[in-house]
This record gives C-alpha cells, structure tokens and sequence, in this order.
C-alpha cells in the first residue's frame, strides 16, 4: 500500500506521483505520550508554584498573633458573651475555654474568618484561636517556637490553637482540654 502526501502538490502532467511511506504507528503514539506528560509536568509544577503550602498556617497564624499587641472587638468579656459572640465569628457549638477571656477578636485566616481570645491562666497569658474547619487536619500537633509552645487540635467541626509559654504549659493546658 502506497500513500500520497495530502499537502504535497500534485504531478505536473505526465510525472508519476511523489508517493511516501505511511508514519510507523508507534511513532504516533510516542509523540502524544510525549505531549502528554510534558502537559501533565507543566501543571503539577504550575500548581505547587502558584499555591502555597497551607500545613500548619493556624498555629503559625496564633504564634505571630500571641506576640503582637492587640486591640480587642470585646474586651473582658463574660462567657456568655463570649459564647453569643463565637457564634457570630465562628459559629454555634465552638469550643471555648473554660476561664473568661482578657479579650477577644475576630480575624481572617485562609479566607475564612476566626475567633481569636487572650486568656489569663494564673500568671501567664495565653492566646487561643478557634477555627471552622475545612478539610482533613491531624488530630493533635504541637510547635515549639523559641520559649512558646503551640498546642493545635481538633475538636468535632473545629480546629482549634493554644499558644503560651512552654516552661508553664502542664498549668495552662487544662482550661483548654486538647486531647
């Protein structure tokens, strides 16, 4: 079987035809796995240099946010006005500490917004972020940042954060009840 060459022109009036043989089939096939992969590599690099990774963003998030001064939505507020107030920030069914708050405020982490309180447990102040969840998250992490200690768990729908110091942590852990 012969093939004539579609693109080719045709033969001037009394040439024979340029005739080619037909294109190996597995030459066809290397060229499109080719293709393929090269598509594939493109976007797997493409995603991981465009999205950030976002392990660990709210224990990141709670240890910047223990170290700078704030100004608080509500300050020294009761618990129920803390609960009314969660439920408005994060929603109903949040886990709050058991202790009333120095302070509380509302902020935005992954686009997606968060309860953050200050504690007073003994002498220490410790800070605690609540957090909807969205996707799969560890059971219980923990961070160690110079003397801080940053203790992050979930709870049901939530997600939650304590930051303090590490020296004191057994003290004012328990308020929290992380797993």
């Amino acid at each position: 079987m012969k093939l004539v060459e579609a693109e080719a022109e045709g033969p001037i009036e009394g040439q024979d035809a340029v005739v080619t043989p037909p294109r190996p089939p597995h030459r066809r096939v290397s060229i499109s796995l080719l293709f393929t992969l090269t598509v594939l590599t493109g976007t797997v690099v493409a995603i991981y240099l465009v999205f950030p990774a976002r392990h660990n963003v709210l224990i990141t998030e709670a240890i910047a946010e223990h170290q700078r001064e704030q100004s608080w939505d509500l300050a020294t507020p009761t618990l129920a006005e803390l609960r009314a107030w969660s439920i408005g920030v994060v929603g109903r069914g949040a886990p709050l500490p058991s202790v009333p708050p120095l302070g509380a405020r509302d902020i935005g982490i992954l686009d997606r917004r968060a309860a953050l309180m200050r504690v007073a447990v003994g002498a220490d102040e410790v800070t605690y972020l609540v957090q909807h969840s969205r996707g799969i998250a560890p059971g219980r992490t923990e961070r160690v940042d110079g003397d801080l200690l940053a203790v992050a768990w979930r709870r049901g729908k939530f997600s939650c954060v304590a930051v303090g110091p590490k020296a004191t942590s057994k003290a004012w852990l328990p308020p929290f009840a992380p797993p």
